[in-house]
């Protein structure tokens, strides 16, 4: 089957559904990928320069522009069944001269969750949809890979780390080379204890940390201190700051340890969350209960409605693209190497984009390149 084909085959498809198609454009403001996606597709924009001096891109991803294309038309609107096929452009490792096509054919679910019977209700039905896309074009066997950025954010919000580092490492999750580089230097403590501190005040400074005058008056005294372009107050203020917030070296190796054992997890769906149970028991966690019984609930959802033999939960699982928020799964062939379909939620997003209304959205798009290859 050709993509011209495909393309037009699967947009009938999701209309059959009850989605609405919608026109997007090929070129978009290159700020706001920049803001919301991540750095594989960041680095695969292909970007130029308009006559007004303007960045502009041809669109990377059409999720963006589909939540763009609601917004505008009509702001009373809180609920939609959206979808679209076509091209999107991302360039070979950057080089923008190296470009490529690539045929996505898709479905954005926009609603309040206000109205939703039971929490699941998006999650499943938009699962159970991007199932029924493949067993359309007779791919019957295949698998689903899915994980939760909830289930992170949450085992992140227990431990005893500072705000800022929390938030930190979940910001960062996605950028896996930074992420890293965060728990190597947590695992080495973070901030400064008394010793420490009276240590960089006198060494590093010159300056008597057992004086009783104000640390910014000692600075300002010392014409030495060579503080390049900051203020005297922002550098105080920012040592102050990591005197408060003290993770010891040895704590801080434990919770690294025990973050990458958490991101360690993964089994079928089926077993995941006596998976998690156990992990919680072994490690003596006295949390994570709640969210326990909430992967229960998810895997009884799902096994309601779909063969659960096809799930296999990842708990780093992490697509590149860093608006997704919540649910992450991606569908493969039958022999795990050809990715066919790629979703999830994203329930800030629209918020990002300019929406005043309280929404929550979740989608997939399939990979008609690769899906070509196997019809």
């Amino acid at each position: 089957m050709s993509l011209q084909e495909l393309n037009i085959r699967l947009k009938d498809y999701f209309i059959e559904l009850g989605f609405q198609y919608v026109e997007l454009p090929l070129v978009h403001d290159s700020d706001i990928f920049y803001e919301t996606s991540g750095e594989e597709i960041r680095s695969q924009m292909y970007s130029f320069i308009d006559d007004s001096g303007k960045e502009k891109c041809l669109r990377p991803d059409m999720t963006i522009p589909t939540c763009q294309s609601f917004i505008k038309s009509d702001d009373k609107i809180n609920e939609a069944k959206l979808c679209y096929s076509g091209p999107v452009f991302r360039s070979t490792n950057g080089i923008n001269d190296a470009s490529i096509e690539l045929n996505q054919s898709g479905v954005e679910i926009i609603f309040t969750e206000k109205k939703l019977k039971t929490i699941y209700e998006k999650d499943i039905y938009t699962l159970k949809t991007a199932a029924k896309i493949l067993e359309k074009l007779n791919i019957n066997e295949y698998q689903i890979k899915i994980g939760s950025l909830n289930l992170f954010n949450s085992f992140i919000s227990y431990l005893d780390l500072p705000i800022r580092w929390k938030q930190r490492i979940v910001r960062h999750f996605f950028r896996r080379t930074y992420f890293d580089s965060l728990l190597d230097r947590l695992g080495q403590g973070v901030g400064y204890d008394t010793l420490k501190k009276d240590e960089i005040i006198n060494e590093r400074l010159g300056l008597d940390a057992n004086s009783s005058a104000n640390l910014v008056d000692l600075i300002n005294s010392n014409s030495n201190s060579g503080l390049g372009s900051r203020t005297v107050e922002e550098i105080v203020s920012r040592f102050q700051e990591k005197s408060e917030n003290i993770v010891s070296e040895s704590n801080g190796k434990q919770i690294v340890n025990l973050i990458k054992s958490f991101l360690g997890l993964n089994a079928s769906l089926d077993t995941f969350p006596n998976i998690l149970r156990e992990f919680v028991s072994y490690q003596k966690l006295d949390f994570f209960k709640k969210e326990i019984d909430g992967m229960e609930e998810f895997r009884n959802a799902v096994s309601s409605e779909m063969d659960i033999s096809k799930f296999y939960f990842n708990n780093d699982f992490g697509h590149s693209i860093e608006f997704y928020d919540g649910v992450m799964f991606e569908i493969y062939d039958q022999s795990g190497n050809i990715k066919l379909i790629t979703g999830g939620r994203y329930d800030k997003l629209l918020n990002i984009l300019g929406s005043r209304n309280k929404l929550s959205a979740i989608g997939f798009a399939t990979n008609n390149n690769n899906l070509s290859k196997i019809l």
